[in-house]
């Protein structure tokens, strides 16, 4: 019993922590995004781009992040928020970048 409830604190603390990373390492981007007048997508709207992508409702996301990949934006701006992440579908792993603003697939790639 003692195991299970010590697996169970385990898996609490890890999601806990992933959720706290992605809130620092994307702080920067949220507030320059306000800033800037920008609404970015949600989580869940950058989750269910994929799923739609993928054709699949059988998906597990991984590996989440929201970042600023000015060097990828077509009009040469010093801002472009992105979600990364990593997802699992029919036993395979996907990479994707989704511009958090448009929800243009920017990475759609098959992980070998």
């Amino acid at each position: 019993m003692k195991k299970r409830i010590c697996a169970l604190i385990a898996v609490v603390l890890m999601f806990a922590s992933v959720g706290q990373v992605l809130a620092k390492d994307g702080r920067y981007v949220r507030e320059e995004a306000a800033r800037r007048d920008m609404k970015l997508l949600t989580i869940e709207q950058a989750k269910d781009i994929a799923v739609k992508r993928l054709g699949s409702a059988n998906v597990r996301f991984k590996d989440f992040d929201l970042d600023n990949e000015a060097d990828d934006y077509p009009n040469g701006s010093d801002f472009r928020p992105v979600y990364e992440f990593e997802c699992l579908s029919g036993g395979r792993e996907y990479d994707f970048e989704i511009d958090a603003v448009t929800g243009e697939v920017l990475k759609f790639k098959l992980d070998d």
